[in-house]
């Protein structure tokens, strides 16, 4: 939120920041209001006064360029060259002296034009970045002062603060408010604004009937008619008070309601009362399915839950967030209905979020307005309309507010504050405080009875006060102290542990660590993942059943997810259309799903997403299937648990692969028996279509399931004495032939003399029978305890050969 030094002047002393606005935002900083940036338009003025023209000639080299003598006071006079025709001598002008930048990063310099020299520019609106359009050089008033900074003299010496506001501090979201947290740290004395307008005698009552319906969500509701306004452009203090934080100018009546929003933090809207239709403001909920059109003509459809504002025939306004269409007002508008209200954060905010809608209104109430505040901003609202824009206004206002909202009283001791604290709080001080903070303070006892305000929401026990005393005498009065260590700190949570282990490891095999919200949208991860049976398939806990969201932010942040790769898709199909046409990433998360019983469940898992090869002159592209490095990575993470036991396994039935994986290039992990998860490539249908024109991979893996038994021990082997003997075959076998079969049940017939076993070699040119394939394995044998003799050897492998031929038919090549 924007904030205004001199806006910020008219309710608090803060002169001595304007030479010095840092201590003010450290000040405020320190307090828990985060100044995020300092913004001094002065400094775009810089060399840039008030000039009058003493003479004006033609340049002697340009017919269309002329050559004035300016002054800038003190005697200074100044040659410069010009381009427009609409000045003259005696005019006061705006001059930008060498030394100046204007926008556009426009450095104003001395410089020969023609021949002649100039030093410096008669400037328009434009080209000073105040108007989109000039029709030549600003001419100011007679009466401006030569010499004066343009800056000073246009009001555009403001210094604004860009503030983050925590949402427990909406009393803040204005100038007054800001101004109030300003008196209490520096002890100033606070000036309110005035909101006493100037009533006749007739009754807003007669002219506009209110019934307030859904009372749960409006606990306060008043409006006020005024008469025979003249809707026009604003004054220019106001324009410029409003345009200092952001704000656009529209018209006299909006920019009065802005203008309250910002000082006060009481949102506002003024009705045209000629469209309020049978002269009735009903607030009551939305009928589910009725259309509303906005003020920027945006048509949505209301769902019911909605609080609205209306007439006799159809809702003009979505009750803190947004007005209808012809609700507001226009340069027709001749009389005008005027609300100030205290809609539940809860309502406001909720219909925001639904329909999208940000607004400044929406902003604040989804916040918490003070509801003490509604009478206050209209009455302020209404004495600023009659000031520019005229009119009447009646008296006998609607202020419908049948149960106040009132705080309860805390109780509290400075003793409490000291011992919480640590140090000795002073009693004067908290007294100071509080009242300064709007609390009424009364001495019951040893203790304080203390009532806070209406619009400080946040202050409801003693801990809270506690808080802000510790706040507001400066945080770094509580004395650095080492808690005592009564026991040993805990052990680290072995999840975290291991999830550590797995991010390292991953990062190791060069992959990038992806974070994802946990909620995404339901129709987009449907779309992706297709049946969850697959994932079942896979041994991935999910269910057909979503579990949504109560209030989503959005429609894309609607349900729990069921799994990483829908996020990680879209990370890996953003990485690669803004120009990483390779890369690697995973994911430690949770999914959740809905178990049998109806109650949640949740799961940890890790996500794998690979695209992308890397090629050169040196190293072309490979030609084997990229889903092969993930395999490979994934490999390692098991190595690395400990984890021996475990295949790849390819589904007999089809239906059991992901919509979104290649059929021929997918394979299910399978550890110690049980299914783990999933790995493969992403179907080229889907890449084709998102225009992904790279080869990519997925993987998806239980950590639950992984974690089981972590961390196992490792034995510790002697390395042998002995050498290892090696034995190379090669073998015909079809190609629809697992070589892990092949490899399993070698493993098995050689028994304990079998070292390890590998594919060296696999052919499947032309003189190889077709549907057949030649693969070459090697045989790694060795004895711990002797020397293997000859006998062994070919006792092994004779074993080995006779299994062969009788499991799958292969001989020898």
């Amino acid at each position: 939120m924007k904030i205004s030094l001199k806006w910020l002047q008219d309710y608090v002393d803060v002169a001595e920041f304007f030479q010095k606005p840092e201590e003010l935002a450290e000040a405020l900083t320190r307090a828990g209001l985060e100044v995020e940036e300092i913004t001094n338009r002065a400094k775009d003025f810089n060399h840039v006064v008030i000039g009058h023209i003493l003479e004006k000639d033609k340049h002697p080299n340009a017919d269309k360029l002329s050559l004035c003598r300016v002054s800038t006071g003190e005697g200074v006079v100044h040659q410069i060259v010009c381009g427009a025709q609409n000045h003259k001598a005696g005019d006061r002008v705006i001059v930008a002296l060498p030394g100046a930048v204007l926008p556009g990063n426009f450095a104003i310099k001395k410089s020969a034009v023609r021949g002649v020299d100039s030093a410096g520019m008669l400037c328009s609106l434009k080209e000073l970045g105040l108007a989109k359009e000039s029709d030549g050089i600003a001419i100011l008033p007679p009466d401006a002062p030569v010499g004066k900074s343009y800056a000073e003299y246009g009001g555009y010496d403001d210094i604004t603060f860009e503030l983050k506001v925590t949402p427990n501090r909406a009393d803040c979201l204005s100038h007054y408010g800001l101004a109030r947290e300003v008196a209490c740290l520096f002890g100033k004395e606070l000036k309110a604004p005035n909101a006493e307008p100037k009533t006749n005698s007739e009754s807003t009552k007669s002219e506009i009937a209110l019934e307030v319906k859904a009372f749960d969500l409006c606990p306060r509701y008043t409006g006020r008619f005024i008469k025979g306004v003249k809707v026009g452009p604003s004054p220019e203090w106001l324009k410029k008070r409003i345009e200092s934080v952001g704000l656009n100018s529209i018209n006299n009546i909006v920019d009065v309601t802005n203008y309250v929003m910002m000082e006060l933090g009481q949102p506002l809207h003024a009705f045209d009362a000629a469209f309020i239709g049978g002269k009735k403001i009903i607030v009551d909920r939305a009928t589910a399915g009725e259309k509303f059109i906005t003020l920027d003509g945006s048509e949505i459809a209301l769902t019911g839950e909605e609080l609205t504002i209306r007439d006799a025939s159809h809702p003009v306004c979505l009750a803190g967030v947004v007005g209808g269409k012809n609700s507001g007002v226009s340069e027709t508008t001749a009389n005008v209905f005027l609300e100030a209200a205290y809609f539940l954060p809860m309502s406001a905010r909720k219909t925001s979020r639904t329909h999208g809608i940000d607004t400044d209104s929406a902003y604040r109430f989804s916040r918490g307005v003070d509801p003490d505040g509604a009478l206050r901003g209209l009455n302020r609202a209404t004495a600023l309309i009659l000031e520019v824009a005229g009119g009447e206004a009646y008296g006998d206002h609607h202020d419908f507010y049948p149960n106040p909202v009132k705080k309860a009283p805390v109780s509290i001791s400075v003793q409490t504050v000291s011992d919480r604290l640590g140090y000795e709080a002073e009693e004067h001080k908290f007294v100071d405080f509080m009242k300064r903070l709007g609390c009424e303070v009364e001495k019951a006892g040893s203790a304080y009875k203390v009532l806070p305000p209406t619009f400080r929401f946040d202050l409801e026990q003693d801990m809270d006060l506690v808080e802000e005393y510790a706040r507001l005498n400066g945080y770094e009065h509580i004395p650095e102290a080492l808690p005592v260590f009564a026991s040993a700190p805990s052990h680290h949570d072995k999840a975290f542990m291991l999830n550590r282990m797995t991010s390292e490891l991953m990062r190791g095999e060069g992959f990038q660590q992806a974070f994802n919200f946990a909620f995404v949208g339901s129709k987009g991860e449907k779309a992706f993942l297709g049946s969850l049976e697959t994932m079942k398939a896979a041994g991935l806990a999910s269910s057909e059943k979503e579990i949504r969201i109560m209030n989503p932010l959005n429609e894309e942040m609607d349900v729990m997810r069921s799994s990483l790769s829908y996020g990680l898709f879209k990370n890996l199909n953003t990485n690669f259309h803004y120009g990483n046409m390779q890369g690697r990433l995973f994911e430690i998360g949770n999914t959740f799903a809905v178990k049998d019983d109806g109650s949640y469940g949740e799961s940890s898992r890790l996500g794998l997403a690979l695209w992308g090869q890397s090629s050169n002159l040196w190293n072309k592209a490979l030609e084997y299937p990229i889903v092969f490095e993930l395999k490979a990575a994934v490999e390692v993470l098991l190595k690395s648990l400990n984890i021996s036991s475990y295949t790849w396994v390819t589904p007999a039935n089809k239906a059991e692969v992901p919509a979104f994986m290649h059929q021929g290039q997918y394979a299910q992990l399978l550890v110690e028996g049980k299914k783990v998860g999933f790995i493969g490539t992403l179907h080229p249908v889907l890449l084709d279509d998102n225009k992904i024109r790279v080869p990519a991979a997925l993987a998806e893996l239980d950590l639950d399931q992984l974690y089981k038994g972590q961390p196992r021990p490792y034995r510790i082997q002697s390395v042998s004495k002995f050498p290892v003997v090696e034995r190379d075959f090669a073998f015909v076998m079809p190609k629809t032939l697992k070589v892990g079969d092949v490899l399993k049940d070698i493993r098995k017939a050689a028994a304990g003399l079998l070292v390890n076993v590998d594919v060296f070699d696999l052919y499947e040119g032309e003189k190889m029978e077709a549907g057949k394939k030649s693969v070459a394995i090697r045989l790694w044998l060795q004895d711990e305890n002797a020397t293997l003799q000859e006998t062994q050897i070919n006792e092994v492998t004779t074993k080995v050969l006779e299994s062969l031929k009788k499991n799958f038919d292969l001989s020898v090549r």
